[in-house]
């Protein structure tokens, strides 16, 4: 039972507590009111980081459209390449083989430089140190979330507390895995890489005389203007359903064939929108993209899909212009087996021995 308060001395009158009626009332009197001891939000980390910064973080939208320029004359080639999934080997094998020079080859990466494939960082310097151009593709952007997230409100955490989190559905976005390859690539990147690849496009659209063509990592939805596409979809589209674009490929029609289909009603005069294949003076009608590794290569008239199976044993391609040439290179099968650089296993033997075969080297 909880016990009654002292009364103060001076909080009655001494003459009321003389009067029996008096007396009786103070002793009657309600007991205040305690409240109980609010508790704290539950904190994470050295930092204190509260749970709540933790699961609220967003990292910075991707950009979604960049237009490009040459910073002199146009180069002799432009090469695209399709995903190469950290296959850094296999990267200067095809350069090798293409007899990259550069100041007068414009490499662009049409995404998924990273992750699945034994040596990501590696690749990311590679491509740095050629200024290769790339657009965003979906795991780029998971390992760039990832990073944000670790120089932010993840800063504070161990790997015990993230697991943790993990576990309880705590982590800012339900794609982020501990135990997978985009964790450990992002912390393995330097201040610089991670600067770099945050730049990366969703849409990018070329300088002429190869402004006709446009390069993203997953596709379009031909219904939109570029401007009114959605950046978190053009990196992952395959087809269009009925309810828009979508990552599967047996929901709905290819996003590729589609936009055939609007570009001839686009030249036959059928718009009913206006041309909104023109956009901020490009008339661009040609796309290049990667992604869809279930489709393999994908050459028509209109669109190119250059992922090749680079990372399940089948080719890192490239593809040329002018002149539209095709040149790629044979991939071992990483999917699977003993574990990689970056913590993806791997098939035993897949990869040869760095001191057994050096690096390729390519003319700068």
């Amino acid at each position: 039972m909880q016990a009654r308060p002292t009364l103060a001395p001076d909080s009655v009158d001494s003459a009321h507590l003389t009067d029996p009626v008096a007396k009786q009332q103070a002793v009657d009197a309600p007991l205040p009111s305690v409240s109980p001891p609010q508790q704290a939000p539950k904190t994470y980390g050295r930092l204190k980081v509260r749970a709540a910064e933790v699961k609220d973080f967003r990292a910075e939208p991707p950009t979604l459209f960049e237009k490009k320029t040459f910073a002199g004359t146009a180069p002799k080639r432009m090469i695209f390449i399709g995903d190469i999934h950290g296959s850094a080997k296999e990267l200067n094998l095809l350069l090798c083989k293409l007899k990259f020079k550069k100041g007068e080859d414009q490499v662009v990466l049409v995404g998924d430089l990273v992750s699945k494939g034994p040596e990501s960082v590696a690749v990311i310097r590679r491509a740095r140190q050629i200024s290769a151009w790339c657009t965003r593709g979906n795991h780029d952007d998971r390992v760039i979330r990832w990073r944000e997230f670790l120089d932010g409100p993840g800063k504070a955490l161990s790997q015990s507390e993230l697991k943790d989190l993990e576990k309880s559905k705590g982590l800012p976005y339900d794609d982020f895995k501990t135990s997978g390859d985009h964790y450990q690539i992002a912390r393995d990147m330097s201040p610089d890489d991670i600067t770099w690849m945050k730049a990366f496009p969703t849409i990018m659209s070329l300088p002429s005389p190869f402004s006709e063509w446009v390069v993203v990592h997953g596709g379009l939805d031909p219904s939109k203007p570029l401007l009114k596409q959605s950046a978190e979809a053009v990196m992952v589209t395959r087809n269009i359903a009925s309810g828009g674009p979508t990552s599967s490929r047996t929901e709905g029609q290819a996003w590729f064939e589609l936009w055939a289909d609007k570009v001839k009603g686009l030249n036959n005069g059928n718009s009913t929108g206006g041309n909104d294949v023109d956009f901020n003076e490009i008339h661009f009608n040609k796309i290049i993209y990667g992604h869809d590794a279930g489709r393999n290569l994908q050459l028509h008239p209109l669109t190119k899909g250059l992922d090749s199976r680079c990372v399940y044993g089948g080719q890192l391609t490239a593809f040329i212009l002018p002149g539209e040439k095709i040149v790629s290179v044979t991939c071992p099968n990483y999917d699977g087996g003993n574990a990689g650089k970056d913590g993806r296993r791997r098939r035993r033997g897949a990869i040869p021995s760095a001191k057994a075969e050096p690096m390729y080297t390519v003319e700068q």
